[in-house]
Order: structure tokens, then C-alpha cells, then sequence
């Protein structure tokens, strides 16, 4: 029994020194990250690496650049299709607006109040404007 005591203590102990370490390092990656935030010369460095010629995201002040170096370009294909080749789908036609929006609105909140929103949805704004000057 004090062996498998003294065996539990020392799991216990690796796991405290394991958790003591990840908070360690995780507040020395705060103070950097602190460090990179509030200090403008550290920013500017920070940034001008990340984006420079020999960082992860290069910018590329010309064309000639672009060219040069890793961003393939590749001229534009024919207008109507898409990526693969394929004819690009057709588009959906605007809704149709009764003619009488204000007599189907009527008719759709007798029948069913719960979906009227989808007239309103649908209607041009006009509509409304023209029906509030009446109004007024």
C-alpha cells in the first residue's frame, strides 16, 4: 500500500511540474504577444517580417514581382463560365409582384397572418412609401 502511495505521489508531482511548465511558457508567449501589441517598433518589425520577401505572406509592390515569385497568374476564361469549364447556372428571376400588393396582402392576412412577411418581403419598397403618403 505505501508503494503504490509513493507511486501516486511522484504521477502527481510530473503532472504539478508538467502544468507548472505549460503556464510558464504560456506567459512568456503573453508577455511576447504584450510585447508585440503595445510596442510600435516591435509591431513594425513584427509586420514587416510577416509580410516581407521571407515571410508566410509576402506582398508584391509590381507586376514584375507577382511574376517572379510563387503567385501564379492565369489569364481570365470566357465570360459565362465557371472554374471547371462548366456553363455557369442560370439565375434566379426576381420574384413576381402581384399587381395588387395591397389587396393580396389583405387576402393573405385573412387566410394566414402568419406568413404575410413573405409579401412584405417581397414587395417593392414603393409600395410602402406610396401607401404611407396616402396616409398622411
Amino acid at each position: 500500500m505505501l508503494d503504490s502511495a509513493v507511486a501516486w505521489g511522484e504521477r502527481a508531482t510530473n503532472c504539478l511540474k508538467g502544468y507548472a511548465n505549460f503556464s510558464v511558457n504560456e506567459h512568456k508567449e503573453n508577455l511576447a504577444y504584450n510585447e508585440i501589441l503595445t510596442n510600435p517598433d516591435t509591431l513594425s518589425d513584427y509586420t514587416l517580417k510577416f509580410f516581407g520577401p521571407e515571410g508566410p505572406y509576402p506582398v508584391y509592390e509590381s507586376e514584375a514581382d507577382l511574376e517572379t515569385r510563387g503567385y501564379p497568374t492565369a489569364p481570365i476564361g470566357q465570360a459565362g463560365m465557371n472554374i471547371a469549364g462548366l456553363p455557369a447556372p442560370p439565375t434566379a428571376s426576381a420574384p413576381q409582384i402581384p399587381q395588387d400588393f395591397w389587396g393580396s396582402f389583405k387576402q393573405q392576412m385573412d387566410v394566414d397572418p402568419s406568413q404575410a412577411w413573405r409579401l412584405v418581403n417581397q414587395a417593392d419598397p414603393r409600395q410602402f412609401a406610396n401607401k404611407l403618403f396616402v396616409m398622411e
